[in-house]
């Protein structure tokens, strides 16, 4: 029963809430209408805000003035200087020169040249030193010519063909040709004059006439095995050229098979020797390339 009561009553109140708020409409709308210069109270669930109409802006007072109209102009206070004109110089700046090191002296150095090796042609003249002889007249001239090599700047081998010519020291006429083999040492070869040292070995053979007496003469052949050394200069002319002066001493001895009948040399006491020497002045000139 208590579930079929509350069915009917809880529609009723369904249906009258919005009638009744349906009746209240049309009096809200008639008193907003009525008093539309106030605005509803705040929280109202009805109204909504209200604008004055724009017709009514021009009835509106003008706002007071902010300053009174009894107010008095302020006193004029004379004008303050203006202030400096301040220029502003930054102080000098102070420059610090570090002292540098001077860069180490430079030393220049010459490029050594690449040692090459050289041959040269040399032709010579020179004189025989004989010592006076036995009839005062000994003397004999030479001229040759020599092949040269040079491998090292300060070294030098040579060959070399001699021919002479003259009187020896017994007074025959007399006739030599020789071969030798030469070292030549040079002290100072970065120089244009240059000082030498030579030493060397050779074969020569001699023909000698004796044709003092007028007769038929007679004729000796001689064969020889010697040394020489000596000392002497070169100036070079040019990469090309050079000239050269120097003196020499050799010693030989007889190797013919003759050697032992007929000696060469008999002093005034019988003494035979078949062993000889002397000297040579020459100069020459040496074409190298």
């Amino acid at each position: 029963m208590e579930s079929t009561f509350r069915v009917p009553a809880l529609k009723r109140l369904l249906v009258t809430v919005p009638l009744a708020c349906a009746a209240l409409l049309p009096l809200a709308s008639e008193a907003r209408a009525q008093d539309t210069s106030k605005d509803c109270p705040p929280g109202s669930w009805f109204c909504g805000e209200t604008q004055p109409p724009a017709a009514q802006n021009k009835d509106l007072q003008p706002l007071p003035s902010e300053k009174p109209a009894d107010a008095k102009p302020a006193e004029s206070k004379p004008a303050s200087p203006p202030p400096p004109v301040v220029v502003y110089q930054p102080p000098p700046t102070t420059v610090v020169v570090q002292p540098r090191e001077a860069p180490p002296a430079y030393y220049y150095v010459p490029r050594t040249a690449p040692r090459r090796s050289e041959w040269g042609l040399n032709l010579h003249v020179g004189g025989l030193m004989l010592g006076r002889g036995r009839d005062d007249n000994a003397g004999m001239a030479l001229v040759g010519l020599g092949l040269r090599y040079r491998p090292a700047p300060a070294f030098a081998l040579e060959v070399a063909a001699d021919f002479a010519g003259g009187r020896d020291y017994n007074g025959f006429r007399r006739n030599e040709h020789a071969l030798g083999f030469n070292g030549i040492f040079f002290l100072n070869p970065k120089n244009k004059t240059q000082v030498y040292l030579l030493a060397g070995f050779g074969w020569q053979g001699a023909t000698a006439t004796d044709d003092r007496s007028g007769r038929d003469d007679i004729e000796y052949k001689y064969g020889y095995f010697g040394g020489t050394a000596g000392v002497g200069l070169e100036f070079r002319l040019s990469k090309a050229v050079a000239l050269n002066l120097d003196i020499r001493g050799f010693v030989r001895g007889r190797v013919d098979d003759h050697r032992r009948q007929y000696p060469e040399f008999t002093d005034s006491n019988g003494r035979t020797t078949n062993t000889s020497g002397g000297g040579i002045f020459g100069g020459g000139i040496t074409f190298y390339w």
